[in-house]
């Protein structure tokens, strides 16, 4: 039997509202850990250790609420999109993970740039998977139902 969709007036809106949020508050992670960096740089060491201890609280709340809320939804709303989530969210633990790695080498500067770029580089490129399925999901939901 084909798939139908269900039309949904307001799911559009709400598709394109929550991946601004999630946009958004991958943008404030990356000013945060931004802050890691700079004070890093800096020699303040202890600045950053802060910094850092305030990106885990922020990472711990978006991860949660991506965990929690959003991802289950999503697979509600497209139990196909399973796999792909099951992935997002397993590298969300292994990202925890990685702050405490990072954490570690501060006192190491070699180590400590070599974590600090394999870290941004990978947390890119993991909101920007998050941001692509999202845009993916909005435009399927633009769509109009199949008749």
């Amino acid at each position: 039997m084909p798939s139908q969709r269900i039309e949904q007036p307001g799911l559009k809106l709400r598709v394109s509202a929550e991946g601004r949020r999630i946009s958004s508050q991958h943008r404030q992670l990356d000013a945060i850990f931004a802050r890691v960096e700079a004070a890093l740089e800096r020699g303040a060491e202890q600045d950053a250790r802060d910094a850092l201890e305030r990106f885990r609280d922020a990472w711990d709340a978006h991860t949660s609420l991506e965990d929690g809320f959003y991802f289950p939804a999503l697979r509600g709303l497209r139990p196909e999109l399973g796999l792909r989530l099951d992935d997002l969210s397993a590298e969300h633990e292994r990202f925890r993970e990685a702050i405490e790695r990072v954490e570690a080498v501060f006192g190491d500067a070699a180590a400590r740039a070599d974590s600090l770029a394999r870290f941004v580089t990978d947390i890119s490129e993991h909101e920007r998977r998050e941001e692509a399925l999202l845009a993916e999901i909005a435009e399927a939901a633009a769509k109009p139902p199949a008749r």
